[in-house]
């Protein structure tokens, strides 16, 4: 009777976490985009990384868990690509509406799902291509909404979600090779040891204010893979990950609310067409790939 209780309670618990995480992922946004009127991306990168490592390294310790790498070679590539796609979000953010880049950021599943027929050798099905291609045409609503001329700066977000995706298909591949920890670990000292150079001259001139928002940078992006981490271990990983997209919601919110940020009809169609193409491809997933993500 009570693991009846608990099956029928999974779906909710694993609701509740993602939209915690994506809560977390919203907020982190936020303090990026203030924190960035007053450092610059390598501070933000330095100081988030620094904390999610720290936090990281303490959990292993306490359970045990080994932080060796085995695969070094897709663990560097894996780090090398998520960097590149965290310095373009993040100047992103700094650089046009949270609404925006949080949108054409998330367009690295769609990525995945292009680019899953030539990397590793999936396949695409014709559904999920229809998808694709709507979601690129809110693409180009939001990157060119007069159709003649293109934001740079929202190249750069979507750039972000290109990389984000090349990331999250090498960390595909880390999974039959080594722990989840260690690959957070390491992504995490990586991103310090790009960043600690441009970073450090600065370290001693920051105040109060902005490096409690830099810490909070670093708890909110923590919050937030906890949060995705119990959702996917509670129930479906496709079906939950149709609530990742709370996150845009969030995002949006603290755009008007704290920033005064408006979105133009161009950037409503194309964010709904993206975030619905996605949410829509995450329930097309085949069962033997949904089965091995929830490993």
């Amino acid at each position: 009777m009570q693991e009846q209780l608990d099956a029928s309670d999974a779906p909710r618990t694993a609701v509740l976490w993602m939209l915690f995480g994506s809560f977390c992922f919203g907020t982190m946004n936020a303090l990026v985009k203030w924190t960035s009127m007053h450092a610059d991306v390598w501070m933000i990168i330095m100081v988030r990384s620094a904390v999610i490592a720290f936090a990281v390294a303490a959990f292993a310790a306490s359970r045990g868990i080994s932080l060796k790498v085995n695969n070094r070679r897709i663990m560097f590539l894996r780090c090398a690509v998520g960097l590149t796609a965290m310095v373009l979000y993040f100047t992103a953010l700094a650089r046009i509406s949270i609404g925006q880049a949080v949108t054409l950021q998330y367009t690295a599943p769609l990525f995945v799902a292009l680019l899953s027929g030539k990397v590793l050798a999936e396949k695409v099905s014709a559904g999920v291509s229809l998808l694709v291609i709507t979601a690129f045409t809110g693409i180009i609503l939001i990157v060119s909404p007069d159709l003649g001329s293109v934001e740079p700066d929202a190249l750069i977000a979507l750039g972000s979600g290109f990389f984000a995706a090349l990331a999250y298909m090498y960390v595909r591949e880390l999974r039959t090779t080594d722990s989840p920890t260690s690959v957070v670990f390491w992504f995490a000292i990586a991103s310090v040891a790009g960043s600690i150079v441009q970073a450090a001259p600065d370290l001693l001139s920051l105040d109060t204010k902005t490096l409690a928002a830099l810490v909070g940078i670093g708890i909110g992006a923590g919050g937030g893979q906890v949060g995705i981490t119990m959702a996917y271990q509670s129930a479906n990983a496709a079906w939950v990950s149709a609530f990742s997209y709370f996150t845009v919601i969030v995002a949006v919110f603290y755009g008007f609310i704290v920033f005064g940020e408006t979105l133009s009809t161009a950037d409503w169609i194309g964010g709904l067409l993206v975030v619905g193409s996605g949410v829509a491809l995450v329930f097309m997933v085949p069962p033997e790939v949904e089965k091995t993500s929830q490993h």
